[in-house]
């Protein structure tokens, strides 16, 4: 069983659905949240893999992990990966989404980490002109990473950029030892 092409297949088929509805953004949100729930409780996991659960209590769980007021084109696809037992399927399907979601609507993601909080006028300044530079909308994630020290690490989808004073204290204690 080729585990990313069937959860790819659910996905695009919600994600066409979706837009034809134009629900798209509202399931992004769902799947956004669904996504986080599993990364951070892992006993949701272990619930959606044990076949004691019925599943209608699979599905208010996965309703309750999407968020409250999750919407009912969500709930409805629950429902069909419930029906065809392809629950532990959902992490997955849930990350394929949120990719399809960002490359339809041109959204790069950018994690910036730091020692300090970044201000507002900052992270309004590197969105604009990230802007400029991809063409994309802008996702900006600020991570505090006090073991840094200082600078910053920027990701941007597949690039890296680390300025940050430990990677270049580290580079100097690996020169000094090269030399010795």
């Amino acid at each position: 069983m080729d585990v990313g092409t069937i959860s790819f297949r659910y996905v695009k088929a919600l994600f066409s659905l979706a837009k034809d509805k134009q629900q798209e953004d509202r399931v992004y949100d769902d799947m956004k949240m669904l996504a986080t729930s599993f990364e951070q409780e892992q006993g949701l996991y272990a619930v959606l893999e044990n076949p004691v659960f019925p599943e209608e209590e699979k599905a208010k769980l996965l309703a309750t992990a999407a968020g409250l007021d999750a919407c009912e084109l969500f709930t409805r696809f629950i429902h069909l990966v419930l029906s065809h037992k392809r629950e532990v399927l959902l992490p997955l399907m849930a990350h394929s989404y949120i990719r399809m979601y960002r490359k339809d609507k041109k959204i790069t993601r950018v994690l910036f980490k730091t020692p300090v909080p970044v201000d507002e006028a900052t992270q309004e300044h590197l969105k604009k002109q990230l802007k400029e530079e991809t063409g994309n909308t802008i996702e900006f994630i600020g991570v505090l990473r006090p073991e840094l020290i200082g600078g910053f690490v920027l990701r941007i989808g597949n690039y890296r950029i680390d300025a940050s004073y430990s990677r270049q204290l580290r580079d100097i204690k690996n020169q000094l030892i090269e030399r010795n």
